[in-house]
């Protein structure tokens, strides 16, 4: 049975992860956890724009995986003509950290501007996920301790933790070799 921490965002126009408690929870995060992933996306043959491009290559160095089929932690399958996506897997770095708190809120973390859709893993096994454009995150298999972090930092509560006895969180993991 998992525990999954689903954060607070009932209006779905709530930057509930900014400033000072965004970048609290990517240290949080990169405490937990061993790599993170990004979507890239590009539309109609045009390049990555310019926060993209510029977030990949800052992050060129601490990448482990790629590909291009069109899923990902909270988006199983999506398909858009003419429209790649590249998913990118990193390995947690100082270095790295820095670099994800050069956005100001996680909902940044969304096509075109920036890559989308941040997620974290702690080995092959999604931990955090988010849908930045429509502002869902949580936490799959949460600790005791991830439970108080959310409570401390005003992201969930006990009554925003779901125990799920099903597969559909299984399809989240990722098998991430380091090339």
């Amino acid at each position: 049975m998992r525990r999954v921490i689903y954060f607070k965002n009932d209006d779905q126009k709530t930057d509930f992860l900014s400033g000072q408690v965004y970048r609290a929870f990517l240290e949080y995060a990169f405490s937990k956890t061993d790599y993170f992933m990004l979507v890239y996306l590009r539309s109609n043959g045009k390049a990555y724009s310019k926060g993209q491009a510029e977030i990949k290559c800052a992050l060129a160095d601490f990448q482990v995986k790629r590909r291009t089929n069109p899923s990902w932690p909270g988006v199983p399958y999506t398909e858009r003509s003419n429209t790649a996506y590249q998913v990118i897997f990193y390995k947690n770095s100082p270095e790295a950290l820095e670099i994800l708190k050069s956005v100001e809120k996680m909902s940044d973390w969304n096509a075109p501007l920036y890559p989308m859709d941040l997620a974290f893993f702690k080995g092959n096994r999604c931990w955090f996920y988010s849908v930045a454009h429509e502002k869902i995150a949580a936490i799959i298999d949460a600790s005791k301790g991830d439970v108080l972090f959310a409570e401390e930092n005003g992201l969930a509560s006990h009554e925003n933790v779901v125990r799920y006895d099903g597969t559909y969180f299984d399809q989240f993991d990722e098998e991430i070799d380091q090339i």
